[in-house]
């Protein structure tokens, strides 16, 4: 098999006819036939299947797909590796994060790195850990930045924390209740949980349970942390938040941090990588700068 037959097919796919495909690659209809059927010989099965308007992976293509696509983005990872170790500044970096780790961390990570790769094309995907997870181990990504307070649960993956923030409890500016001391006092409370369950955000049913209050009353589950914070800032619901994401320019003047004495969970962000797959140069210093740049959100530049 040899990576070129992989790159057809993979074009084939994208563009849903070989003489689509051939036109958008810059090849031959017939070359690229005899591409296809040379890479199914060497598998022993047929990839697609025929219809009126051109092809589509079948069954077994389907399942080579991912092959395919892991095949051809370690391919590229490893020529911008090589263009940027002899010192070309170009190639591609795909990252993962979570929302509130870009709020935070992105804009000045990513300003200083311009500086180093302004060339480098940078791509990133929105998510938590148990969607971004899957698209690093395939290759899809370089590395993800979300919310893990715990050691991966796949052998593949290693992780590193890069951000530890207090959870608070978060009320609008002029909440009736913002002065409250106690958990108890926000017993009538109406509350949002941030995120889905085992997210720092849905922990407060979690920090109610330790306080022997019971449940607490809960009328809005939103994705995240970002959502839950837009809905406390105009409503009467309060929230388990970050205490870096109230600090924030776009919240701050907006939220305020309730004074509860009980214990508070953190919030820990970090940094995704796959075991035993070394990051581009390029990658590595965008890690980089999102792990100094936490750093510098605590005072505690390494």
């Amino acid at each position: 098999m040899k990576l070129q037959q992989v790159f057809d097919f993979l074009a084939v796919t994208q563009h849903g006819s070989v003489h689509a495909a051939a036109r958008a690659t810059g090849q031959t209809q017939p070359a690229m036939t005899k591409s296809l059927r040379r890479l199914e010989g060497t598998l022993g099965l047929p990839l697609f299947e025929r219809h009126a308007k051109g092809m589509r992976p079948n069954d077994y293509g389907k399942r080579f797909l991912p092959h395919a696509q892991h095949l051809v983005h370690e391919t590229k990872r490893a020529r911008d590796a090589m263009a940027q170790m002899r010192g070309d500044r170009i190639g591609k970096v795909q990252y993962g994060i979570s929302a509130v780790a870009s709020m935070l961390l992105a804009p000045s990570a990513i300003h200083r790195f311009r500086l180093i790769y302004p060339d480098v094309e940078l791509s990133s995907r929105s998510g938590l850990c148990h969607t971004l997870t899957p698209l690093l181990l395939d290759g899809l990504l370089d590395f993800v930045i979300c919310p893990l307070d715990h050691a991966p649960s796949n052998a593949q993956v290693k992780a590193r924390t890069v951000m530890n923030s207090p959870m608070a409890v978060a009320a609008r500016r002029d909440h009736p209740m913002r002065h409250a001391r106690s958990l108890k006092a926000l017993l009538d409370v109406v509350f949002a949980v941030a995120g889905p369950p085992g997210q720092p955000g849905a922990s407060v049913y979690q920090v109610f349970d330790q306080a022997r209050l019971g449940p607490p009353r809960v009328d809005m589950h939103t994705d995240g942390l970002i959502d839950a914070a837009a809905l406390v800032a105009n409503s009467d619901r309060m929230a388990l938040l970050p205490t870096a994401l109230i600090s924030t320019d776009l919240l701050r003047d907006q939220l305020e941090i309730v004074p509860v004495q009980e214990p508070l969970p953190t919030y820990v962000v970090s940094l995704l990588q796959r075991a035993g797959q070394p990051l581009t140069p390029a990658a590595e210093e965008l890690a980089s700068q999102f792990v100094r740049e936490a750093s510098w959100l605590h005072g505690t530049q390494s």
